[in-house]
């Protein structure tokens, strides 16, 4: 309960940062795709902060992220909930200055939840990791591909990311 607690603080720290910083972003996203067989979502936010500009390219640290992940078909019985951070990098902006590639690299903790045989949840912790890639429009809407991998259970999700930039 205290990691729950722990992370939902994090999660609030970033809504705190996103009103005061200049020059960062609040990003949210929705993840749809599946594992081992199943369909499964996901739901993000975070807040990230560009670094710096290098030929047309620009790389950013995505400061926090945190994401909540479950199967569609039973999320009560296994849910993931992460805390994250890492680094995107930006391509230069093609198509008419609206379109720009990405791809972003975050490691972090996850905490999985899951249902036991004695259909008594348990809580395990676990090193997790997010690669993606994908095409902004507009430095606004995006559109990629994602892999989630976590250590405890060695799963892996492949998902289709939709998301917002504030």
């Amino acid at each position: 309960m205290k990691t729950i607690k722990f992370l939902f603080a994090a999660l609030a720290m970033t809504f705190a940062m996103n009103a005061s910083a200049q020059d960062g972003h609040f990003i949210a996203d929705v993840k749809l795709g599946g594992t081992n067989g199943g369909g499964a979502f996901g739901l993000g936010v975070g807040y990230q902060k560009p670094i710096t500009e290098f030929e047309g390219c620009t790389l950013a640290w995505d400061i926090i992220n945190f994401e909540y992940t479950a199967p569609f078909n039973s999320p009560a019985d296994f849910d993931m909930l992460s805390l994250k951070t890492g680094l995107r990098l930006f391509s230069p902006s093609f198509a008419s200055d609206k379109l720009r590639a990405y791809t972003n690299l975050a490691g972090g903790y996850t905490m999985c939840l899951a249902k036991g045989f004695d259909d008594k949840m348990k809580v395990n912790s676990a090193f997790g990791l997010t690669w993606g890639i994908g095409l902004q429009y507009k430095e606004k809407f995006s559109f990629g591909y994602t892999l989630l991998y976590e250590t405890w259970a060695k799963s892996k999700y492949h998902m289709a990311t939709f998301g917002y930039t504030f």
